[in-house]
């Protein structure tokens, strides 16, 4: 049985909705490898943690298990299965620990989705998240998708905070080993001239991109890359999988963009039901699934 830092016991999602098909030890390492990246790029205790495409909670689950934070989090996926588990049964055990499920189109993973993924929005406010994290997230988006995400991570982080992302990159040098069969996931196959796939007639599989063209994508969304790791996905030596590439919104950028729709109303209801008993904590939860359900109709 695995614990919480907190000597808790920690739930573990069945094994039918782990769809990176782990067994509970694989699945806690990678849980922990990953929240180890956070903290190594400056996620402190108190920290405010956004999870994009949290799926089934293993960053979440890391975090419980292998560090000291505090701070709250929330995740997010377009997945309904894994979310309803982890509403279910992780956060009534941990109430910092908040999922929301959104109904963003994706064409692998969620074809009849009625949020277009250019017009999503985060479930969080504008610059109140000190860190985002999105783990294979940009490896399944196509670039307008990309670009929109990348604006959301604007929106939503505080000045000087960071975004731990993971990619597939290639430039010149290293095409060779991108396309090589040899490469975990070669890509082969080309969309335009800055975006490649793996898979014939199912290019969100793994997509990769220019590493140039991302570098531009995260100049135009007013962030910076401050750091890129390259991962073991193309034959070459790396830390993880995919290659990892922090981004941060300047610490002087302190404009704050206007929140979408609904997300005010949403945190009301939060902070009340914070505040409140039982009765309150019921009608809040209440207002958030309508508000959720508004905000998907877009």
């Amino acid at each position: 049985m695995f614990t919480a830092r907190s000597g808790r016991p920690l739930p573990l999602p069945p094994e039918p909705l782990r769809f990176m098909g782990e067994d509970d030890e694989r699945l806690i390492r990678q849980g922990d490898e990953l929240a180890g990246l956070l903290v190594a790029y400056g996620m402190t205790a108190d920290a405010s943690v956004l999870d994009a495409g949290c799926g089934y909670g293993r960053l979440a689950l890391g975090i419980l298990h292998s560090t000291d934070h505090r701070g709250s989090y929330l995740g997010f996926d377009i997945l309904p299965r894994q979310i309803a588990w982890c509403r279910t049964t992780i956060t009534p055990t941990f109430p910092k620990m908040r999922f929301v499920h959104l109904d963003i189109r994706n064409g692998r993973y969620n074809p009849k989705g009625t949020i277009e993924p250019t017009e999503a929005s985060f479930p969080a406010r504008s610059a109140r998240t000190d860190v985002c994290a999105l783990f294979s997230v940009f490896t399944h988006l196509y670039r307008p998708d990309v670009e929109r995400y990348l604006h959301e991570i604007h929106r939503v982080l505080r000045p000087g905070g960071v975004a731990i992302t993971t990619w597939l990159l290639f430039d010149d040098a290293r095409l060779p080993h991108a396309t090589s069969s040899t490469a975990l996931y070669p890509m082969v196959h080309v969309l335009d001239e800055v975006t490649r796939y793996s898979e014939e007639g199912d290019p969100l599989r793994a997509i990769a991109y220019e590493e140039g063209a991302v570098r531009g994508m995260v100049r135009a969304a007013g962030l910076e890359v401050v750091a890129l790791d390259r991962g073991t996905w193309a034959g070459e030596p790396g830390r993880v999988t995919q290659d990892v590439v922090v981004l941060r919104r300047s610490a002087t950028d302190t404009k704050v963009d206007p929140d979408p729709k609904g997300l005010s109303l949403t945190d009301r209801a939060i902070a009340g039901a914070r505040r409140g008993g039982g009765a309150i904590r019921k009608l809040a939860r209440r207002v958030r699934r309508r508000v959720r359900r508004m905000v998907g109709r877009g």
